[in-house]
């Protein structure tokens, strides 16, 4: 009887309309790779079922595997996972973590079937939403991350907490393509465990393709990072990308301190085309030996960096690369709002509205953006001096402060550092 009841309110606070705890920079919805070609929806919020234990999840997953099933799965609850969950060939399904949920498995062992948590061969549009994830902490064993994607299409990772996976918190290999990664808060909090022979610090956040071996990888693992955030002790691979076309944007980096330096940030690995974008830098401390927040492999590759807070303005290309730059707006299908790098800290880290699992009940539906239509696009103000954009409100014609703009046009006001507003009026289709 209670799980009918908290169906029924959830399903309920799908249909509302508001905006409760959603910043207005939140599209709501799987912008970027995830929305090129079919745009990911998941179980389109249908066959609601809610899980609170193990046995629950694996028999809803079992449901689901060689896509015989489209399924809505929110977790409720600390759940304990002992045994990865691996279920091949699952298409169209959706799994929420409701406020205060977490699955977590704190194994340490030499079988990678015994630690992490979603190993998803073959999956085909779907959605993890509001998820906390707790592993075990850093551990070179391969195949043991938070969420492994291997071979999946179109995926949309939002508003996650993924912490201590053990080999990584979240990685994609073997032909993944069209994934969007949002409003996602990556940790190390656990010290790193350590094996003879192997890593003695494995904090490798996530790793975008496993090999330079793997030609047939050329072509895919096309992803968009938008609104995440490298939290405390996130070592390397924030991400690490080989070949595929991947857009970083308004990401904030604050992985390395003083006493825990990381290795690097972002990995510009074998045939990425990269374009970084509008990301705050500042926060976070890295050690010597490498180009200040990159490593790069001096392979073939390319590499955009625009707008971000701690890095200039650059391009560069790898040994032997000789193709145009990688612009995601080149393409016309490709959406993805956004706003100056100098609001990144303020807005990504937000607890009640900012990166990982900050969405209440009203706010889990896969409603995607289509209602937010095409934008003229909102520009940081150019003004002399040395003040910079501290804030954004938009307004609709009759002055009255709304979430996002409004079909038609609406006044985007800029708040200075100051003190002074700058205005503008945009139109959106």
């Amino acid at each position: 009887m209670r799980k009918f009841f908290v169906i029924a309110a959830i399903m309920v606070a799908a249909s509302m309309e508001i905006h409760a705890q959603l910043s207005p920079f939140d599209e709501n919805g799987p912008v970027g790779w995830a929305s090129i070609g079919m745009k990911c929806t998941g179980s389109g919020d249908i066959n609601p079922v809610v899980v609170t234990t193990e046995e629950e999840i694996r028999a809803a997953l079992q449901k689901c595997k060689g896509g015989k099933e489209s399924m809505t799965i929110y977790v409720s609850g600390d759940i304990e996972i002992k045994e990865k969950l691996r279920y091949d060939k699952v298409k169209n399904v959706t799994i929420y973590g409701l406020p205060g949920s977490s699955l977590y498995n704190r194994n340490h062992n030499d079988n990678a079937d015994y630690a992490g948590f979603f190993y998803c061969q073959n999956w085909e549009n779907c959605i993890f939403r509001n998820l906390t994830l707790l592993g075990a902490g850093a551990y070179d064993i391969s195949a043991c991350d938070n969420i492994q994607l291997v071979e999946s299409k179109n995926i949309w990772i939002d508003h996650c907490d993924i912490q201590d996976g053990v080999d990584g918190n979240l990685d994609a290999k073997t032909k993944s393509d069209n994934i969007t990664v949002s409003w996602c808060k990556f940790s190390y909090l656990i010290a790193p465990w350590s094996r003879p022979g192997e890593s003695d610090d494995h904090r490798c956040s996530s790793m975008w393709g496993s090999s330079d071996n793997r030609g047939d990888d050329e072509g895919y693992l096309n992803a968009t990072f938008v609104n995440c955030w490298w939290y405390h002790g996130c070592g390397q691979r924030c991400p690490r990308i080989r070949f595929g076309n991947v857009h970083i944007a308004n990401c904030l980096w604050e992985n390395g301190t003083e006493d825990d330096p990381a290795q690097y940030c972002i990995g510009v690995g074998h045939q990425s085309d990269m374009y970084v974008e509008n990301g705050d830098f500042s926060g976070t401390v890295v050690t010597g030996g490498h180009l200040k927040y990159y490593l790069t492999d001096k392979n073939i590759y390319n590499l955009t960096v625009v707008g971000c807070i701690g890095e200039p303005d650059r391009q560069e290309k790898g040994k032997g690369y000789t193709g145009d730059y990688y612009i995601p707006y080149d393409d016309p299908n490709y959406h993805c709002r956004v706003y100056p790098a100098e609001l990144v800290k303020e807005i990504v880290s937000d607890p009640e509205t900012g990166a990982g699992a900050t969405l209440d009940e009203n706010l889990l539906t896969s409603r995607g953006n289509d209602h937010y239509g095409e934008y003229s696009g909102v520009n940081a103000p150019v003004v002399d001096g040395a003040a910079r954009v501290v804030g954004i409100k938009y307004y609709n014609m009759a002055g009255v402060m709304i979430d996002c703009p409004e079909k038609g046009f609406s006044i985007v006001e800029f708040q200075m550092s100051d003190g002074s507003k700058v205005t503008q009026k945009i139109y959106t289709k």
